[in-house]
This record gives C-alpha cells, structure tokens and sequence, in this order.
C-alpha cells in the first residue's frame, strides 16, 4: 500500500494562499484594489526615461518636435533588442509616432531634473518644447537630449492599449552610451501626481536637485506639493526641515540661508490660493498661471518693511507683516 506524500511545509506558498485572512485580505473591492495597487507601487523605483520623435513639415519647412517623460520602460528582448514604454492615452505623442514609425528613448541622468519635469508638462500646439533643451537631430531627424545616460534608438514595432495607456514596443536600431559616472534619475511614487512633480519632490528630498533648479518657482512647486498631500499645519514640517536638509547640502552655494519669516509667509499664501481654488485636481502649472502673484519679486514688500524682515529676529521666528495683514 502507498504511502499518502507529506503535508506541505507551513512556509509553502500554497499553504500561504489557503490561510482565511490572507484570503479575506486580498477580497478587496474594485477601487480598494486600486488604492492598495498604488500604496504598492509607492514602494517600487521608477526609472525616468524622455520619449522623443521628430516630424518634417514641408509645408512650414519646419521640423514638428515632441518630448515626453515616463516612468514605465523596459526591455523586452535582447534577441532582437526590443525595448516597451507607456503613455497616457489620448497623448498627442502617440499619434506622431504612428506618424513617424520612429523615435528615441532617453534615460536620463541625476542631474536631468529640469528635462524630466519639463517634458512632463503638456506642450502648446504652437511651442517648440526644444527650444531651451539642448540636442541634435539625427539623420533621420530625432530630437536626442543631451547629456543622457542612455539613448535607445527605435522602430515602432507595435502597440496595443492597456487599461487608461499605451503600450509601445521598439525595435532598437542604435544605442548611445554615455562615458559618465552619473546615477539615473530615479524616484519613488507618492500621490500619483504629474510624473514631473514625482520627480521633483523625489530630487528635492534627496538633496539631489540640481542647485541652479532651486529657484523661486520651485520653492513654491515644493510647498504646493506638500501642502496639497498633507494640508497646511501637517505639510510646515516637510517645507521646514526639507529646506534646512538641501540647504545643508549646498551651505557652500547657500548665500542667505534659511528664513522663517519668508518660509511661514509663503506657507501661508500658497495654502490661501490651494483652499480659493475652484479645481482640486490642477496642475501645479495651471495653479501658478491662476496665482501669479507669488511669483511676484515685490510681493514681500507689500506686506512687509524691508527693516522689519531683515531683521536677525525675523530669520529666526516668524513675524507677522507690518505693512498689511495676511489674506
């Protein structure tokens, strides 16, 4: 008579599986289940990768040039090389390629910041998005970036849609390498927000955003992002420590320092515009065009004498404005 074969081991995956609550976990609803795929997806790096494609137009003797960022590229095949992207469906750069039935993809570089959040933005039919990027054209007019890590010349092979994008495949046709000892640009999903703010707010707390990106405008992107996420009071720690935290790392490039009073002032106006806001899912683009006046260089001064907010007291705590009270 046979023997019966022994019971699985209590670490075994299917006796895992078998276990009710792990069972009654994963009974997640529709949306739950897209809640728990994106808290999931938090936990998994991205590679940041600019999608490029060029268009001749004969009638405007003029070249048609196009960027977009993404997080979604893999290889697919190594024999043949065979690479995949995603984009949004409805992206205009979808139909290009169509078009043109070539493009590059770009990795980018630590350092490629800017590149990652500005080809993240949606470009204007009238806007050439290379005006300020430096490339080339190749022979076959492909805009490539330079100064990226890696640059994957393609055939469209195929694509097909899946869920809300498009899957793109490429026959790789040539491949750029840079020399360079620099790490990719690399960022962990939080919100599910722009992929440039992903970006950005991933390079700002690892202090690996670009010195000469750290303008006023980012400033405010960074206090936009977490005030948004977190709400005003829960979002002043992040703001406060996360500018002490790059400061620190760029004390040799850091002429004023950290500032309360300025800090706890734009805290302010920027959490008044998000709460005034008649849209809560804009863009940090639209929300700037509809709040220019932050980014007006005067607009300290309107609420504050300059005596009172030079003043070493001011740097240190916050003081209310002297000239005109808080909105």
């Amino acid at each position: 008579m046979s023997s019966s074969p022994p019971p699985d081991p209590p670490d075994h995956p299917e006796v895992l599986l078998r276990k009710q609550p792990l069972l009654e976990h994963l009974r997640l609803s529709s949306l739950e289940t897209c809640e728990a795929f994106k808290s999931a997806m938090r936990k998994v790096p991205q590679q940041v990768v600019v999608v490029t494609t060029g268009l001749y137009q004969p009638e405007l003797r003029t070249w048609l040039k196009r960027g977009v960022t993404c997080s979604t590229f893999s290889s697919v095949s190594y024999h043949p090389p065979i690479i995949s992207f995603c984009l949004n469906q409805g992206s205009r750069l979808h139909e290009l390629i169509k078009t043109t039935g070539k493009f590059a993809v770009h990795v980018l570089a630590q350092d490629q910041v800017q590149q990652g959040i500005h080809f993240s933005k949606p470009a204007l039919d009238s806007e050439c998005q290379f005006f300020k990027v430096p490339h080339v054209q190749g022979e076959e007019g492909l805009p490539i970036i330079l100064g990226s890590l890696a640059v994957f010349v393609c055939d469209s092979h195929s694509y097909h849609g899946v869920g809300d994008h498009t899957v793109w495949y490429g026959n790789v046709t040539g491949v750029s390498v840079s020399e360079t000892l620099h790490d990719p640009l690399i960022y962990f999903v939080r919100k599910f927000r722009s992929v440039g703010d992903e970006i950005f707010i991933t390079a700002f707390e690892t202090a690996t955003l670009p010195f000469e990106n750290w303008t006023h405008e980012a400033h405010l992107r960074m206090a936009w992002n977490y005030i948004t996420d977190h709400g005003k009071e829960k979002a002043v720690p992040y703001i406060k420590l996360g500018i002490q935290k790059y400061n620190e790392k760029n004390r040799d490039k850091i002429k004023t320092g950290y500032h309360e009073t300025i800090t706890m002032f734009f805290i302010h106006l920027v959490s008044d515009a998000i709460v005034s806001s008649v849209n809560a899912n804009e863009s940090f683009e639209e929300f700037l065009i509809r709040n220019q006046h932050l980014v007006n260089k005067d607009l300290l001064f309107e609420y504050y004498n300059k005596e009172t907010l030079f003043q070493e007291d001011a740097r240190n705590r916050f003081i209310e404005p002297d000239k005109k009270s808080l909105p």
